[in-house]
């Protein structure tokens, strides 16, 4: 028979809202008196679909407030979502992203499309330059030894 779980209609509100405010699974085990472990599982996996559906509801309801423009603090409300899901709401050459997890760092820098074509042509403008300057520098014959002057007419 399985054990019931810990995690009743009310803990499941509790951690949603912890979720969406973005809390850790640390602030949201000690706010809601579980084991982070359950919460990990509650995050992670199938196990409680109910928690992921309170927070996309919440969720619905901000994006239904800017898209339906009857809210002067929409400034707040788009501000709020981009800091919170950077990667839907934020610009793409904007978005960094920091995760600090159990002394792991992870940067993520994000570029529109344009922007790496951007890059990726200088790259190729400089890998050419350079190419020609070891060139000149190495000789042609490309073994590092220069030709004697006269050999170079």
């Amino acid at each position: 028979m399985p054990r019931p779980s810990v995690i009743t209609k009310a803990i499941e509100q509790k951690i949603a809202a912890c979720f969406f405010d973005g809390l850790t699974d640390e602030e949201t085990a000690l706010l809601c008196g579980i084991s982070a472990k359950t919460i990990q599982s509650a995050r992670h996996g199938t196990k409680f679909p109910g928690i992921k559906k309170i927070e996309l509801t919440r969720k619905r309801f901000y994006l239904e407030k800017i898209r339906d423009g009857d809210n002067r603090d929409w400034p707040r409300i788009a501000w709020w979502l981009e800091r919170r899901w950077p990667q839907e709401f934020a610009k793409p050459e904007v978005q960094l992203q920091i995760n600090t997890t159990n002394q792991t760092v992870n940067n993520t820098l994000i570029v529109t499309a344009e922007v790496a074509h951007g890059i990726s042509s200088r790259v190729k403008d400089v890998d050419a330059k350079i190419e020609r300057l070891l060139k000149d520098k190495r000789g042609h014959n490309g073994n590092g030894n220069s030709h004697p002057p006269e050999a170079k007419k």
